[in-house]
């Protein structure tokens, strides 16, 4: 291939330039690509919660044809292995009269833009995430989006792009709005630990995520965020029984979980039924968002039948000596309602114990009199298991759930460092001419200045490994550094076939 590009830093804007050529022998454009490369250490924070991905960006080559976005490393079904991620096309507006070319610009990519069911001779999807929800961008590489490349590819011309932010937008945990410009939402009547109301008929029945709210679960989606499911004492000889189902309404989802809580006979006291995510026996193991920052858990939830044995935990924490018991726990208040309105229930982080009575449920020493049993920073940055119990107190269970967040969120997220050393390689190829790897940027590029041309029928490549150092950040919102980010071990490959 003939294509030529650098990638730069400077005044905190990534700066990609270049020239996508014809491949001689296929007489087609080739490529020029600048990525992250991810290693074991590589941490990446989950935007499952998000929309999409927003670039703000200028360019004095508005009218290039061939730019493209693609993170992932996903590969369809049969598809050639060096064909991987997430890709789809974008364009930048014109100049004209009213604008100029140092006018910065907003480019929305909704996730379902995306497919990874793309030609890798062009570039272009083939099969659009619309025409088959199979090559949407899936749950898991949202939560871990593993790496992000900006491309020219698939036209012949001048690449100019500049950027100074990537972020995740439409996120439920962020905002882009000031306070001045957002009414304010409808006033709630709020559950805590210390009191338990129902919420007045004159509220709404759905909630809105604020600026500082995680969602963790919300039942009103078409899909469930988590998978579901229920466990009773019978696996230790109880006659408990429960059942999950998720229920689509006019007004809205909700997930409802109903059962019996009964008298387990070896015992002669009540068992437990369960509702998890990432914590049955036969469920897959889920994700959470960490919510490290947060200070509080709320439920959006109405209970059907008086009821005091619910109890709500998280995480997969053993109190030593313990046996079965695992996870921080606490006592959920909800009176019975006949209403269809919600009551959020809140409980602060430091209401939640682990260290609890495995036959009861109750709290035996609680974060207050003992911090060691106060959440910890690992599970507040991944729960990994959630469970709903009905417990230790016999009866029937009827509990109906909207939603699920962490709230009293701060804003931002903590900066992720990878350890490294930034280093400039200059590489010749005979008729291929030299190409360059350099540094990156901020938890949106890694970096790699690439050329390379493939087609699916043939594929040679050749690959140079070097590194790249800094500091980045990225969910809720992405600023590139001035300086060059820690990241991760860079590659790239050439358009030399």
């Amino acid at each position: 291939g003939k294509s030529t590009g650098t990638f730069t830093i400077q005044n905190q804007v990534g700066h990609l330039s270049g020239h996508v050529a014809i491949v001689p022998f296929l007489q087609a454009p080739g490529f020029v690509k600048v990525e992250t490369t991810t290693t074991s250490e590589t941490v990446w924070p989950d935007i499952s919660a998000c929309q999409g991905l927003q670039l703000i960006v200028t360019s004095t080559t508005r009218d290039y044809a061939g730019y493209r976005l693609s993170f992932g490393h996903h590969r369809p079904p049969n598809a050639f292995p060096y064909i991987y991620g997430y890709k789809t096309h974008f364009t930048l507006e014109s100049t004209t009269a009213t604008t100029n070319d140092e006018e910065p610009q907003v480019i929305q990519l909704p996730f379902e833009s995306f497919s990874d069911d793309w030609d890798a001779g062009t570039g272009d999807v083939l099969v659009t995430c619309s025409e088959n929800p199979e090559y949407c961008p899936d749950w898991a590489t949202k939560q871990n989006l593993y790496s992000i490349a900006l491309w020219g590819e698939g036209v012949e011309g001048d690449v100019d792009l500049q950027v100074s932010r990537m972020e995740a937008y439409g996120c439920y945990a962020t905002s882009t709005t000031t306070s001045e410009e957002t009414e304010e939402p409808p006033t709630k009547d709020t559950t805590s630990m210390e009191e338990n109301q129902e919420t007045t008929s004159e509220e709404t029945s759905t909630t809105s995520p604020s600026a500082d709210e995680i969602i963790l679960e919300d039942f009103s989606l078409t899909t469930p965020l988590h998978e579901w499911g229920t466990m009773n004492d019978p696996v230790m000889g109880g006659k408990s029984h429960s059942a999950f189902a998720v229920v689509n309404h006019q007004d809205g989802g909700y997930g409802q979980f109903v059962g019996t809580c009964a008298i387990v006979p070896f015992l002669h006291a009540p068992g437990f039924v369960t509702l998890n995510a990432g914590g049955g026996l036969f469920q897959r193991k889920t994700t959470f968002p960490n919510v490290a920052t947060c200070q509080a858990l709320k439920l959006v939830a109405r209970s059907r039948v008086d009821y005091e044995g619910y109890y709500w935990s998280f995480g997969t924490v053993h109190v030593p000596g313990g046996k079965h018991a695992s996870g921080y726990k606490t006592p959920l208040p909800l009176l019975a309602t006949s209403s269809n309105d919600w009551i959020e229930v809140v409980v602060p982080f430091s209401e939640f114990s682990s260290k609890w009575d495995e036959k009861t449920g109750h709290i035996q020493v609680t974060c207050a009199e003992d911090p060691q049993y106060c959440p910890d920073a690992k599970t507040l940055q991944n729960m990994k298991r959630m469970t709903l119990w009905g417990e230790g107190v016999e009866g029937n269970v009827n509990l109906e759930i909207q939603s699920i967040s962490a709230i009293q969120c701060a804003s931002g997220m903590t900066a992720l460092e990878q350890p490294a050393q930034l280093r400039e390689t200059n590489n010749n190829f005979g008729s291929g001419g030299s190409w360059m790897i350099l540094s990156l940027v901020a938890g949106v590029m890694a970096v790699v200045w690439t050329r390379r041309r493939r087609r699916q029928s043939r594929h040679h490549d050749t690959t140079t490994d070097g590194t790249a150092s800094g500091a980045y950040s990225f969910v809720p919102e992405i600023q590139l550094p001035e300086t060059p980010p820690k990241s991760s071990l860079c590659h790239g490959q050439g358009d030399l076939v």
